[in-house]
This record gives structure tokens, sequence and C-alpha cells, in this order.
């Protein structure tokens, strides 16, 4: 059995806009020829993909696992395309860059900036969010690589590690903060799929600590900011707070079990080419790889 390329781009827009109408605007075609191309594709495989009402066009059970499917191929589609471009050389084509975004605020600007000198012709793009959104996106091909603080389990990722990250538990200045009284403590934390996130928790679980109160917040600048109004503690990356407990405005609290360490990874989609763009690119992180 084989599919009809056109019938699945055509059935895979549908399913993206949860429409007819949209998916032949997408894709320059008439609402019958997707219509058709559609049914067409449906006949082939002697399944149902989609449920049709007068007013909603939803997915079956077939339909939701060919659309995750037809995702894949077409971003394997599209990284094709980028390798094809790249290879006329580093005078013109595009980077997309995903980072965690402490990454994206303190550790990338200066290999972005090397990078921009480097390749003046080269288009430069930066995609920050959480751990979790940043996966996604190299996932997806939305970026050629990224950078993400924390462990990486996913087997379509290949994860190289760069270097590890002070983190810094802090405390507003002037506060006495005993260790063993760190449970009655407010604890400012990250939102669920941040890397901060995740070793807060690992933190919290591997010292017995049980926190009489957490609030979430949706930036590690944001728990800066909290903790600096006295609104209690919170572990972040040193370099974020660095400045503020050189003012004295913050204070670390001095754990028994000694520096607090995450380690910051890059990965790439497993088996996607390496465009000369993201070798170039990544040349730059492996000068600056810590080995150890």
């Amino acid at each position: 059995m084989n599919i009809n390329f056109q019938h699945l781009r055509a059935f895979a827009a549908v399913a993206q806009w949860h429409s007819f109408t949209r998916a032949a605007e997408h894709l320059h075609l008439t609402q019958p020829a997707i219509s058709k191309a559609v049914r067409e594709l449906e006949s082939q495989l002697e399944l149902v993909l989609l449920e049709r009402t007068s007013r909603h066009v939803g997915l079956t059970e077939a339909g939701s696992a060919l659309y995750e499917h037809a995702r894949s191929i077409f971003a394997l589609e599209q990284a094709a395309l980028g390798d094809i471009k790249a290879r006329l050389g580093l005078q013109r084509g595009r980077l997309a860059v995903g980072a965690s975004t402490t990454l994206a605020a303190y550790w990338l600007p200066p290999y972005l900036a090397q990078f921009m000198t480097l390749h003046p012709g080269l288009e430069l793009s930066l995609i920050s969010g959480n751990t979790e959104s940043i996966v996604q996106h190299v996932l997806e091909c939305r970026v050629d690589v990224a950078l993400v603080e924390g462990p990486v389990n996913d087997n379509h990722l290949e994860c190289t590690p760069w270097r590890k990250e002070p983190l810094a538990l802090i405390a507003p200045a002037g506060r006495l903060i005993r260790q063993d009284a760190l449970g009655k403590q407010c604890w400012i934390v990250r939102e669920s799929g941040s890397g901060t996130a995740q070793m807060t928790e690992s933190f919290l679980h591997q010292q017995g600590i049980r926190p009489a109160r957490q609030v979430v917040v949706g930036s590690n600048t944001a728990a800066v900011q909290m903790v600096l109004s006295g609104a209690g503690v919170s572990l972040v990356p040193r370099i974020m707070a660095q400045s503020h407990m050189t003012q004295g405005n913050l204070q670390e609290v001095r754990l028994f079990s000694g520096p607090v360490t995450r380690p910051l990874n890059w990965i790439n989609l497993r088996g996607r080419p390496a465009s000369l763009a993201r070798q170039a690119f990544e040349s730059l992180l492996n000068a600056d790889r810590e080995t150890g």
C-alpha cells in the first residue's frame, strides 16, 4: 500500500486547521480539491480519518495517529530542503537557535554575536522558552539547534553535554535562614516544564524538604524579584542573582551538601542532517565545551 503524498498533505492541512476552507487557502487549492483528496486517502486506506459535522471537523483515532506521522514526514521534508539550501554555502541561509530562557539571556549572546560577525550573510533567529517548549521546537524542526537546562530523556534527540551551571539558593538579605528550617520558608518555584523546576523538585526531594508554601512564577527573573521583595527563598541560576548578592540585596543560603549545579546541554533531532550553518555554530559551542 502506497500513500499519495499530495493527498496526505491535504489531510494534514485539514487536521491542522480543523477546516477544509482554511486548508484550501493554506495550500492554494480549491475546497472541492481538498475534499476529494481526503476522500481518496480515506478510500485508499479504508479508514475514516475525519469526523465531519456542519460546524466542526475533528480527527478520528486513526486520523490522529496518521496526523502525527504526517507531521514527522513533513518536518523531515523541511529539514531536507533546509539542508540542500544550506549547502549553497554560508554566504546566505538561516540558522534558528532555541534556548531555555536563562541560556538565551545570559549564556548565548556572546556566541550569537560571534556567529553574526563570522557569517554576516546568514539570517539568525533565537527562540526562547522553558525547557519543555524548546524540546518540542526541536522535535518539530522549528529550530536547528537548541540549548536547554537539565537532563533531556527522549530517544528522538541527541543530547550533548556543554557545561555545568552553578545554582544558588537565595534569600532576602539580613534574614536569618537556617538550613534545617527551610521547610518553613515560602519557596518561589518555576512552572512545570522548566529545567529550574526540575532541579528544585530534585533538590527538595534529596534534602527531605517539604515546603510549607510554594508560589509558582513563569521565569527566573520573576523568582529573583520575588525574593528581593521578601516573599521567600528560591533556587535559581547563580548568574542571575550574582549582582544582587554582590550588592548585598540578596544572600546565598550555604548548604551542608555543598554547591548545586545542573547540566547545560545542546540538543538536536536524531538523524536530522546537520546544515553547514548548524555545524559552524556548534563549532563555537564545542570550543568552550567543558569535558570534565
